[in-house]
């Protein structure tokens, strides 16, 4: 089994609703076709904290987003 992690474009968030990225993931086509028949577990889906100055330093929260990520220990992250 592939655990997945899918990072949403914070930009995106006044159009997006995340239902192509949940469809493709859950019909595994598009970039989770190369998965073929393996089983595949949604381990996180979550948004970065928007463009602009994206040094760490003045991204609060980013990092303590990061570390939860690292520590699911997924086998791929999907950018959407």
């Amino acid at each position: 089994m592939k655990r997945i992690v899918i990072l949403r474009c914070l930009g995106s968030n006044n159009v997006c609703t995340g239902a192509a990225c949940l469809k493709a993931f859950n019909k595994k086509t598009g970039a989770f076709a190369r998965y073929g028949e393996e089983p595949l577990e949604l381990e996180a889906y979550w948004s970065c904290n928007g463009c602009g100055d994206c040094r760490f330093e003045h991204q609060a929260g980013i990092e303590e987003k990061l570390e939860r990520i690292i520590g699911l220990k997924p086998d791929a992250v999907h950018v959407g």
